[in-house]
């Protein structure tokens, strides 16, 4: 694809580099070690957030002073007050902003000054914490002193006072590298006052080769025998990363994904709760008497319209809500480092509860009291599921033509976008819309497949379920994918774009496993209700299917999919061969935003009469 970075097809993501290889300049050696010749390039992420932080806020600063200067009089902003609206002293908007914009420029500056020296000097702080016990005494090899007439020279070593001496005695006595970055540091450690930054290196690190074959072999092979440190990834496209999280450690990423894992199942045990509620939104008349309502007549065609319909929205609401904190846990308690490891996160446990969803309007009521029924007389769960089904098909014909017919219309129309547009032209005038908002509405949206795919998995497995049941029920899912495909047509080649590749994570490893599950449940229930139909035939015909698909699924599994999550090396060879080794590569591509000047923008300031450029900051 032309439209991805090439630098994405060569490059891995190296998690847990110790802290002796946290340089760019060391952990190149170590991979020109491995691959000579084969290393075009290496990226230490840094721990910075102070800097982040400076950036973000002139972000904020920038987009006030377009808007000050797109306002035909001179607005004023209060300084000193709690807000910019109100109390505190009013002042220019345009000059303060300036003068904001300056400062922060000034500090942005200063900080990137700090990165190459600070990340020195906390390699040389480690280097002396492995030297000097927290007491200042010298831990000392044991083969230091070795041909020595006196080993109580170690006790006369006095530790010296000035870092830039103490390097150069460590290095004389300890045979420390000798690297030119690490020799500037006593040049410039006096300059600036490098306690006060808070930077340092992190554990992540991009690693970018110039042979596909090679990129192939550092991404499926072990680099060490320690399983706690080097551990290789395929690179993240660079469009999609999440730079605010770059620079979380993997092992605490970890812990939280297995805390979560712990919470998300929980949930799923008390998702019969609030589905319940939902369950109960089709009884109109006794939520009116809940709110000391007037009841209405229920035979009216109207009210069986709307009972069966706010059901469905009611749900569809729950899981946009249970969707949207999906995500916010993925990128703010788990910090996923990508969009596409967050779709594919998203994607996993939006589609279990997708799961419970089903069965748990199936059986109805509280899960809890199910099983304690279940327990008592454990024949009844086939009978209980079959004839729950039966009597849940009516909920389900209303989600299907909702999903078709409603979602379908809105995608095509994009009417909720349109609302909102309207409603912030008329809460705002155009002549006070910055040439950065209009450039922003005119970006094409992505398409959130953590939400989109595990909604059509669902529409399928109620269709492939039903089907021995309310064979009615293929004609409603007819209508949906078909609708779903005019839709899907419509937004890729019109209105969406996919502005990141996610390299099929999200498919392979996820979609796979659910659609085999949906047809294992399918042919289990198809079993159990011919078996309930007093159709022994039919029931034992169903086992061929049944040992069709596992073989199917046998045979995909070790023969295609296996070998679909990494490139084999024969391939890539032969890549390399056919098209060449590559040399060519934008070096700031896996560089961290903030430190990449590249990306800092310039105010135009505007004259309102000439309306041409006077000053630029």
């Amino acid at each position: 694809d032309e439209d991805v970075p090439k630098e994405f097809r060569y490059s891995i993501l190296c998690e847990q580099v110790p802290e002796w290889l946290q340089s760019e300049k060391r952990l190149k050696k170590y991979f020109d070690r491995l691959f000579p010749e084969k290393v075009a390039q290496t990226t230490i992420c840094m721990e910075m957030s102070c800097l982040d932080k400076l950036v973000e806020e002139r972000e904020k600063v920038l987009n006030n002073l377009e808007r000050a200067d797109a306002c035909a009089h001179h607005p004023k902003v209060s300084i000193g007050g709690r807000c910019s609206c109100c109390w505190g002293e009013k002042v220019d908007a345009i000059e303060h902003y300036r003068t904001e914009l300056s400062r922060l420029n000034t500090s942005i500056c200063h900080e990137r000054e700090l990165v190459p020296l600070a990340a020195n000097h906390v390699r040389h702080q480690r280097k002396l914490s492995r030297i000097f016990s927290s007491n200042g005494a010298l831990n000392v090899p044991e083969n230091l002193f070795s041909g020595r007439k006196h080993s109580s020279e170690a006790n006369n070593f006095k530790q010296p006072t000035d870092l830039s001496s103490l390097i150069e005695c460590n290095e004389s006595h300890f045979s420390f590298s000798d690297d030119d970055e690490e020799r500037d540091i006593g040049e410039h450690i006096n300059q600036i006052d490098i306690n006060e930054s808070k930077i340092s290196p992190s554990s992540t690190a991009f690693v970018t080769f110039t042979s596909l074959r090679a990129k192939q072999a550092a991404a499926q092979c072990a680099l060490t025998p320690d399983r706690t440190s080097m551990r290789v990834f395929h690179a993240p496209d660079p469009r999609s990363v999440l730079w605010e999280n770059i620079s979380f450690p993997l092992s605490m990423q970890d812990t939280a994904k297995f805390g979560m894992k712990v919470v998300w199942i929980v949930g799923i045990l008390f998702w019969a709760i609030p589905v319940s509620v939902v369950n109960s939104l089709a009884n109109l008349n006794s939520i009116l008497q809940a709110l000391n309502i007037k009841t209405v007549d229920s035979s009216k065609p109207w009210y069986g319209f709307l009972s069966g319909l706010l059901p469905v929205i009611a749900l569809a609401l729950l899981l946009d809500a249970l969707y949207a904190l999906i995500v916010l846990t993925a990128k703010r308690v788990l910090k996923l480092k990508s969009l596409s490891d967050v779709d594919a996160y998203a994607t996993y446990w939006y589609q279990l509860y997708q799961f419970a969803n089903l069965w748990l309007i199936v059986i109805g009521g509280s899960i809890f009291n199910q099983f304690q029924s279940f327990l008592n007389d454990p024949q009844s769960i086939v009978t209980t599921i079959a004839n729950a089904m039966i009597g849940s098909s009516v909920f389900f014909v209303n989600m299907t033509l909702t999903q078709s017919i409603g979602k379908c219309a809105l995608d095509i129309s994009q009417l909720q976008k349109f609302v909102i547009a309207l409603l912030m032209r008329l809460w705002r005038s155009e002549s006070t819309i910055t040439q950065r908002q209009m450039d922003r509405a005119k970006i094409p949206e992505t398409y959130q497949w953590g939400y989109e795919i595990p909604q059509i998995l669902f529409i399928l497995m109620i269709v492939v379920l039903y089907c021995p049941i309310v064979p009615i029920m293929e004609v409603f899912g007819l209508i949906y994918f078909a609708g779903r495909y005019i839709t899907y047509k419509h937004q890729f080649l019109h209105v969406n774009a996919q502005t990141f590749e996610g390299g099929g994570n999200a498919t392979w490893l996820s979609i796979f496993v659910f659609i085999i599950s949906i047809i294992y449940m399918a042919e289990a229930v198809f079993i159990a209700y011919m078996g309930l139909k007093q159709s022994p035939a039919s029931a034992a015909f169903g086992f061929v299917p049944l040992v069709v698909t596992f073989v199917f699924h046998l045979d995909l599994r070790y023969k295609t999919i296996t070998y679909l999550q990494n490139l084999p090396l024969q391939r890539a060879a032969a890549i390399d061969v056919k098209e060449g080794e590559c040399s060519d590569f934008n070096r700031l591509i896996y560089l961290q935003p903030s430190l990449n000047t590249c990306l800092d923008e310039q105010f135009h300031v505007v004259d309102s009469n000439t309306r041409g450029p006077d000053a630029v900051f």
